[in-house]
């Protein structure tokens, strides 16, 4: 999973995340969240719209992606998820790792 995007709004990092295809074990997400968190950021939201389906890697670099940032005391919050992320979420029992909301909107407030 590959950080397309990346922007602030006040003093939370928005993540674009895209993936190139099946089998797209880039680690670009994680490495990008566990950089920030290391210099401060606690505050993250996920954009998932572009994200339709989550396999093995992908999964891995969420959760990695998550756990970096526990480590410093940060919170993830993943938005605009697709039910083929949701899915695997739920069955790898990892669904709780994260907030979820439907829109960026929501998950940028749940930060207020």
């Amino acid at each position: 999973m590959q950080c397309k995007t990346e922007r602030l709004v006040g003093d939370v990092v928005v993540l674009g995340a895209s993936v190139r295809g099946l089998g797209d074990i880039g680690t670009g997400l994680a490495d990008r969240i566990r950089h920030l968190a290391e210099e401060g950021r606690t505050k993250f939201v996920l954009d998932l719209s572009e994200v339709s389906s989550l396999d093995s890697h992908g999964l891995g670099d969420l959760v990695a992606g998550q756990r970096a940032a526990a480590r410093v005391g940060a919170r993830v919050a993943l938005c605009h998820v697709h039910p083929y992320v949701a899915e695997p979420l739920r069955i790898m029992n990892v669904d709780d790792l994260f907030d979820v909301f439907e829109s960026e909107q929501d998950a940028l407030q749940s930060f207020a």
